[in-house]
């Protein structure tokens, strides 16, 4: 394509839990500018500038928590010379995200927002110390939720996997509010349960051993 002053790119990532988007400009002068429409009003606004290739050909940027699949990224193309044909190459890599210290208990837990399309996260827990990891997440209406927790050490370990909801939004885990669970000695531990609109927490225990874990976590209308 070749250069007004600026030319426009929109596209989506596909909403992974984090996401390395690449931005590659070549054949002229020019800067790539990556926005996030966060209020969905098709306009761009400088609060929704992530990042740009300033002065690089190339750029690769991270992002964590791409949020909803719905949610709209723009690539500004801007001229720093003279106008040319230029090549742009916009590459999006899902990438797994890691689960942050500390959140062990379920107010300290991993806010991962609204629960649309999937998600997924690595961790550990112990069970001498750092027994519980705490991951919160949000439905908006009624959905079809899946959670997987893969445990490639079950032979030595034993892992279980609970959903709660928070049905007061105190970010405490209550009676009453407990939704399900998964145990046993194996290599998955899997709840699938159709969840209403509310904040949930996902909690991963360790019952014996040392578990570098895997969490699957999708939702479905």
């Amino acid at each position: 394509m070749s250069f007004d002053d600026r030319d426009i790119f929109r596209f989506l990532t596909g909403n992974p839990a984090t996401c390395e988007i690449k931005l590659s400009l070549s054949g002229a002068n020019g800067t790539v500018s990556l926005f996030r429409d966060s209020n969905r009003n098709g306009q761009l606004e400088s609060s929704e500038l992530i990042d740009s290739t300033l002065g690089k050909s190339s750029k690769t940027i991270v992002l964590e928590g791409a949020a909803s699949e719905l949610d709209e990224f723009y690539a500004q193309v801007s001229k720093g010379g003279p106008a040319a044909n230029y090549s742009l190459d916009i590459t999006v890599t899902p990438k797994v995200a890691r689960e942050s210290e500390p959140n062990n208990v379920a107010s300290q837990a991993k806010n991962i927002g609204q629960l649309n399309g999937s998600r997924r996260y690595e961790g550990s827990v112990h069970n001498s110390n750092d027994r519980t990891d705490f991951y919160g997440f949000q439905i908006g209406a009624t959905r079809n939720v899946s959670i997987n927790l893969s445990d490639p050490n079950f032979s030595t370990a034993n892992t279980d996997l609970r959903l709660y909801r928070d049905a007061n939004n105190n970010k405490r885990i209550d009676s009453g509010e407990f939704v399900a669970a998964s145990t046993g000695a194996r290599s998955q531990e899997n709840i699938s349960r159709q969840l209403g609109a509310g904040n949930y927490f996902v909690e991963v225990v360790s019952l014996s051993g040392s578990v570098n874990y895997g969490l699957h976590m999708s939702a479905r209308s």
